[in-house]
């Protein structure tokens, strides 16, 4: 079914969405449209700080990858989203999220990296590589998205991927020729709902409700507790 609503994000989805995110060794926290930059979903390859067990007193913390993903999605919106390739116009309400994660996962697991352009001796093919990475790399977390929620269909092609079938293909054989991609199967992070939190999770009441009741309130109240920093004056050069 499609319709031209606003989707919200349930607890059920966000616990299910987290277990699926740290396969691909990642972290899920959430975060509004607006706040994305207008994005429904980011990867987010910076080390992120994450508590190991947010059910105890004293978790322990780690630092990982993540992936934002925007409480609410206006399907309309994203229907009408104007993509290289795959036509989200036939995206159903119930695979919207499911393809956002899947992308967002797509551009951990099967994306060019920038820094390999870098590498390239060539200056024309590395002009060429460094000015098309990002939309490749958006077509192939896309195919992979599709791939996910619809295995075996071909992707579905928007008037403009039909006309740029060949260029995307030319584009994508010359940086696999030159800085090939690595199809990554990262160590999954362990699963379980209070495991391997971001400590972002644990700034508001509202996002603390998607993780679960087991939340310790010690853990809360450590993450909401402002924090000083001070320079060690010792450490001036005069």
């Amino acid at each position: 079914m499609k319709t031209e609503t606003t989707l919200r994000l349930t607890r059920t989805q966000y616990r299910t969405f987290a277990e699926q995110v740290k396969q691909a060794g990642c972290a899920l926290s959430l975060s509004t449209f607006r706040a994305l930059g207008n994005c429904w979903g980011i990867f987010d390859p910076r080390a992120r700080l994450v508590c190991l067990d947010v059910s105890e007193d004293e978790p322990g913390f780690a630092e990982v990858c993540g992936i934002q993903l925007s409480t609410s999605v206006d399907s309309g919106r994203l229907r009408s989203n104007q993509r290289t390739e795959i036509d989200w116009s036939a995206l159903e309400d119930h695979e919207i999220y499911p393809f956002i994660v899947a992308h967002e996962i797509g551009h951990r697991v099967d994306n060019f990296c920038y820094w390999d352009a870098a590498r390239i001796d060539d200056l024309h093919v590395r002009a060429r590589c460094e000015s098309t990475i990002r939309s490749i790399n958006e077509v192939l977390a896309d195919r992979y998205a599709w791939s996910q929620i619809r295995p075996g269909e071909p992707v579905p092609l928007c008037e403009l991927g039909k006309s740029l079938q060949e260029e995307v293909a030319a584009d994508i054989a010359l940086m696999d020729k030159y800085m090939p991609r690595v199809r990554r199967q990262p160590r999954a992070l362990p699963a379980g709902r209070y495991l391997h939190v971001p400590e972002k999770m644990l700034m508001s009441d509202v996002h603390v409700s998607f993780i679960g009741t087991g939340v310790s309130t010690a853990v809360i109240e450590s993450a909401r507790r402002p924090r000083t920093y001070r320079r060690d004056s010792r450490s001036r050069v005069f």
